[in-house]
């Protein structure tokens, strides 16, 4: 094991001998309109993309609204990269305006040929930059990679903000803006919204293609979303190895 810093992140990595596993990555529920929670997906071949996103999982749900954010993200890199990877997570403030949107972190991850698992801890979104008549109700969380600032993956989750304390539920005051303490999210993983997209990569361009959504509509997260789109390929041996990254 050793540590290293990225952008003033801490970031730990443990590596070991696993096995590689196909797929393609990809981005971004595209949000528009009342819930701008449409999203759509690029279906690439395999042998297009360097890295394939395996799973996205969340942690620590639900949670107290001023909990940090945790995922559990596992990719596959297919072969060496010139660049980092760059990992983001965005809040949705608004329904009617992405002016709202809040970048929770963003942080380049260095990926290791094989396949790749860390843990993305970011701070909770700041409930002075969200209309406070749009801070409960339901929201979007999503979480994106991007290669050379081309997001080729964005996995957007629904969020359910509401009073903790079921009588404040019921009967909310009538204020302004709620007390967050009392507040609390739960991110629905089992219905992500998958968008993947083709990317110009190292050596090859790719043109786009035309996006077609994918539901997650079982337990499990991305991995489950996928797998019911087909699920993934077989695995093969791979000669590199495995690393977990924590990035807090």
């Amino acid at each position: 094991k050793k540590n290293s810093t990225f952008g003033g992140i801490l970031v730990r990595w443990s590596v070991c001998v696993c096995l590689s596993l196909k797929r393609t990555g990809g981005p971004s529920p595209t949000l528009s309109g009342h819930q701008r929670t449409q999203v759509e997906r690029e279906r690439a071949p395999a042998a297009m993309s360097y890295v394939d996103v395996l799973e996205v999982k969340v942690l620590d749900n639900p949670a107290k609204y001023t909990d940090d954010l945790r995922f559990k993200i596992t990719f596959q890199c297919k072969t060496k990269t010139k660049e980092d990877l760059d990992w983001r997570i965005t809040w949705v403030g608004s329904a009617k305006d992405e002016q709202y949107d809040q970048i929770l972190d963003e942080v380049a991850v260095p990926p290791d040929v094989g396949v790749n698992t860390f843990e993305y801890v970011v701070d909770a979104p700041d409930p002075s930059k969200i209309p406070g008549s749009e801070i409960i109700g339901v929201t979007v969380v999503m979480v994106q990679a991007l290669y050379k600032g081309k997001e080729f993956l964005r996995v957007g989750y629904y969020v359910k903000v509401d009073y903790a304390d079921l009588q404040l539920r019921e009967e909310p005051p009538e204020v302004e803006r709620p007390d967050v303490e009392l507040l609390e999210r739960n991110i629905i993983e089992a219905e992500p919204r998958v968008t993947r997209y083709l990317i110009e990569w190292d050596d090859i361009g790719v043109a786009s293609m035309a996006a077609t959504p994918e539901h997650g509509a079982v337990a499990g997260g991305v991995g489950a979303a996928m797998e019911q789109e087909g699920g993934f390929a077989q695995p093969i041996m791979s000669e590199g190895g495995a690393q977990t990254v924590t990035v807090e």
